[in-house]
């Protein structure tokens, strides 16, 4: 597929804000139409209703909700295969909304779970994002498109349960004073948590 069949495709695509997003990649790090139309193809098969890129207040390099898929700016100072893993890393999630449905996704977030069984679920659902962003990494080496030296990081294999305990008491906490406790509100609350405003 060239260039202009891949931009009429986005056109035609039902997320939101795709267009830029891709060509804020290909300007930044003169993307191959291949590689392009290997991204854009799975992100339309996620079903992700919108992706962008934007400051965080914290360090974390990207967010997946169920409506969304938010980037951390600063991962466009790293390496294109870094910021693809990072991408495929989130859109993983978009993959995981779809098969457990909103709820499941967001239960660890109110206390009809178990914190300890909210955090497991948490490190399971982060550990295959992983693998699944480090599949996709290493099909784009497979077909010489991408650096074939970078090794994907596995940015979860090592957080401590009680990391993500201590996590999920602290979001616990506000969504319970903020009486937020649907799907949407839930993912709204975080969408404003971690974007900064300019």
């Amino acid at each position: 597929m060239n260039l202009q069949e891949t931009i009429r495709r986005i056109l035609r695509e039902e997320t939101t804000n795709l267009g830029p997003f891709i060509d804020k990649l290909r300007s930044t790090y003169n993307m191959s139409d291949e590689v392009t139309d290997f991204l854009v193809d799975f992100i339309e098969k996620s079903g992700c209703q919108k992706i962008e890129f934007a400051d965080f207040k914290y360090q974390a390099l990207g967010a997946a909700l169920h409506n969304g898929v938010l980037i951390n700016k600063s991962v466009l100072n790293t390496s294109l295969e870094m910021a693809l893993f990072v991408i495929f890393h989130e859109i993983a999630h978009q993959y995981q909304y779809k098969k457990y449905g909103e709820k499941t996704m967001y239960d660890f977030y109110n206390e009809e779970v178990s914190v300890m069984d909210a955090a497991k679920f948490m490190k399971y659902s982060e550990n295959v994002a992983d693998d699944f962003g480090s599949r996709k990494i290493r099909e784009l080496q497979k077909m010489g498109l991408i650096k074939p030296h970078f090794k994907s990081p596995q940015m979860y294999k090592n957080v401590q349960l009680i990391q993500l305990v201590g996590f999920i008491n602290q979001i616990r906490t506000q969504l319970r004073a903020n009486n937020i406790t649907t799907p949407d509100r839930i993912s709204e609350f975080y969408y404003n948590l971690i974007k900064r405003e300019l």
